[in-house]
């Protein structure tokens, strides 16, 4: 009986597939983040039609359970499960190419998985003649093996743009290359996500700052995303997001929000972000209780509701209702709570849950949660700076407000992270020597060690900024 050894057929391991892209490297992510929110996506088509197929968000979900992510306890069962559910969404697919691209990614996956688990030769032969079927018929037919490709590279775009900072140049030139060979096939989904790397990029290294230099871009790509689907209100969301931060557009943000009408989670936690950011906290709060009778809602959206009553909590402290502000609190906190019971590792939340028990004066509770989210997010180098420097200002509230050797060990930490983005991350990090977190940081230790005639760490520390460019 013919077995896989004695099939000589080797050549599947070349076949592109999540197992081939090196997925694992240089991600600056939680992986349970990402994987919650893959399954927070997924809930949604109770709620909604996709007008794409959902197939690269199955593979990519698939292939996180046998994944050599740090953390992953393998399951086989549970990633055959999604690659099924893959190939019967490859079916609903009517363009021949873009079917046996899903169908190639999720046989080649398969084939992988199944060694790594010892899963008997006779199955992987099976599994070979579908591959050969899929992708390997279209190696002599240059324009079919280019086309294929080009969907395939799609597919390794939506996951390296769920990876962190340092995947999105390899996931923008992937899409951009399946733009340029796929022409009128090019999908609405592929436009929108290109659109939402490029803003993705550019705030990481300005401290979401208002607008920044490449929003133009990232608004075009939006706007020939509604052009290829009219239908599309998760990318109309975008563009009205994205034209909200450039002051002369705001009016004509306000007016394509307006339009959008699709009722499912992710399009009111956009509403409501767009809403929130233009203070207009009537209709934020309007489009979030509208939300509330969804069958599924995501950590997101409860954040979002958390930080609406965070900016109330805000205004009640500047207007001196302190009863109100209270109030505020509580809700801020039970929506803090809703998130994290959906996802224990949502940032947002966690930061602002730290920030909380800061104020309330629960210093040991505080601190050892701001602990945990530096552990938790210890390979996700923007998220852990942004976190140090919560941690620096808390020790400095809980020292009322007076620098001494323990707080600046904490600025420290944020000016060492700092100093590791810039010297790591290339034209990526650049712009992190004007967050001004950093910069903050950078002021209080030289203040500090001014202060204390600490001349040489003085020194140290501009010698250590200056060769990394701040």
């Amino acid at each position: 009986m013919a077995t896989y050894e004695d099939s000589n057929d080797d050549w599947w391991k070349s076949v592109p597939c999540h197992f081939k892209w090196d997925l694992e490297k240089k991600v600056t992510v939680n992986f349970w983040s990402v994987k919650t929110n893959l399954d927070s996506k997924l809930e949604t088509r109770k709620d909604v039609d996709w007008s794409d197929s959902a197939c690269d968000l199955l593979l990519f979900r698939g292939y996180l359970e046998v994944s050599d992510f740090v953390g992953v306890q393998r399951n086989f069962s549970e990633a055959e499960r999604f690659f099924g559910l893959a190939d019967e969404e490859a079916e609903k697919t009517t363009d021949e190419l873009e079917r046996n691209a899903y169908v190639t990614v999720a046989t080649a996956n398969r084939l992988w998985a199944l060694r790594k688990n010892g899963v008997e030769p006779n199955e992987q032969i099976s599994l070979l003649k579908v591959l050969e079927d899929s992708w390997k018929k279209y190696q002599d037919d240059s324009e079919s093996r280019e086309k294929i490709n080009a969907y395939i590279g799609t597919v390794a775009a939506f996951a390296m743009s769920r990876l962190g900072v340092l995947k999105y140049k390899e996931a923008e030139e992937r899409y951009r290359h399946a733009m340029k060979v796929l022409g009128q096939s090019v999908k609405s989904s592929w436009c929108q996500s290109l659109g939402m790397l490029i803003g993705r990029q550019s705030k990481h290294t300005t401290d979401a700052a208002p607008q920044y230099s490449e929003i133009k871009k990232e608004v075009r790509y939006y706007k020939k995303a509604l052009r290829i689907d009219p239908y599309n209100d998760s990318s109309r969301c975008d563009y009205a997001l994205a034209l909200g931060r450039i002051p002369d557009c705001v009016q004509e943000a306000e007016r394509i929000i307006q339009k959008v009408d699709q009722k499912y989670c992710e399009i009111f936690v956009k509403k409501a972000r767009f809403f929130r950011r233009q203070k207009e906290y009537e209709k934020c709060v309007e489009v979030l209780r509208e939300a509330v009778g969804l069958e599924s809602l995501s950590g997101n959206f409860y954040h979002v509701f958390a930080l609406f009553y965070k900016d109330l909590t805000n205004i009640a402290h500047q207007q001196g209702d302190y009863q109100m502000k209270r109030e505020y609190r509580e809700n801020e906190e039970q929506y803090l709570d809703k998130c994290l019971e959906i996802d224990h590792t949502h940032f947002g939340a966690l930061s602002d849950k730290a920030f909380l028990y800061s104020m309330r004066g629960q210093f040991e509770d505080a601190n050892k949660l701001y602990l945990h989210i530096m552990e938790e997010f210890k390979s996700s180098p923007f998220n852990l700076l942004s976190i140090q420097y919560g941690y620096a200002r808390f020790i400095l509230h809980r020292n009322a407000h007076c620098m001494n050797e323990e707080s600046a060990s904490a600025f420290e930490e944020v000016i060492k992270t700092a100093c590791s983005i810039l010297s790591t991350m290339g034209s990526i990090g650049d712009d992190i020597a004007n967050n001004e977190k950093v910069l903050d940081s950078k002021k209080r230790l030289e203040q500090y060690y001014l202060t204390n005639g600490e001349r040489d760490k003085l020194q140290d520390l501009r010698n250590r900024t200056s060769s990394v460019g701040f």
